[in-house]
């Protein structure tokens, strides 16, 4: 298994596509998973068609990049919550090399994810596990999610695929962000990896590649983000 931890569906982008050309080759079979949407805002397959359907902005936003790699689009299947049961998801992820995870509501995705029983096949997957923002988070086991206007500053369990370190998704230099860093490494005494929308991490084995602008914090760089958080704070 390896694991590619993003924001945004822009890694066909030159700070990535050296990096993850190997990775998504044009024989490749590539399934979607768009269960991190929140109920009230898909609640039928009607709704759920006009969001992801072919021809919708959603769908050709979430193929783009894999066709950039010369990937065909009858090689790229979707996972559908209101028209796949257990089984059919079962079988398409067992189909597919990659699995692809969208934005969202992190909880949420996991959720649809206990209710088709696919957990455990996701954490054995023998491919490519690629996320963005709420779809790196969940491949953790343990997150934090910063303040913003659908949550508090909370932790999270994952799946459970990667550990020993978390992930601060669409960084920004910020207080809010900043602040949010600084509470992971104190309270959990684990690195954060900040991931800006340019950014993204590769973990393959024991190759682990920082993509783009990402970079990592810890301990040694707490004083120096006390710094920045309380000139920024105090704006």
């Amino acid at each position: 298994m390896a694991n590619v931890l993003l924001n945004l569906s822009n890694f066909d982008a030159p700070w990535a596509y050296a990096s993850l050309a190997q990775y998504l080759t044009p024989d490749k079979k590539v399934l979607i998973l768009p269960l991190s949407y929140h109920e009230d805002w898909i609640t039928d397959a009607l709704e759920w068609n006009h969001e992801y359907g072919k021809g919708t902005d959603g769908y050709e936003m979430l193929i783009r990049p894999f066709l950039s790699y010369g990937i065909p689009e009858r090689n790229i299947r979707w996972v559908n919550y209101f028209e796949d049961d257990e089984v059919s998801a079962r079988h398409k992820l067992e189909w597919a090399d990659v699995l692809f995870f969208t934005g969202g509501y992190p909880d949420w995705m996991l959720q649809r994810l206990y209710d088709f029983e696919l957990e455990d096949a996701v954490r054995n997957f023998d491919g490519l596990i690629m996320g963005t923002s709420a779809g790196a988070l969940i491949q953790l086991e343990e997150y934090h999610l910063t303040p913003e206007e659908d949550y508090e500053f909370q932790y999270q369990y994952g799946l459970g695929i990667l550990s020993g370190f978390d992930l601060e998704v669409h960084y920004e230099e910020d207080a809010r962000h900043l602040e949010a860093i600084i509470r992971t490494i104190e309270e959990k005494d684990v690195p954060v990896i900040a991931v800006p929308n340019e950014g993204g991490v590769l973990i393959d084995g024991d190759h682990f590649e920082l993509l783009g602008g990402s970079f990592i914090l810890d301990w040694k760089n707490l004083d120096e983000l006390y710094q920045t958080y309380e000139y920024l704070r105090d704006l």
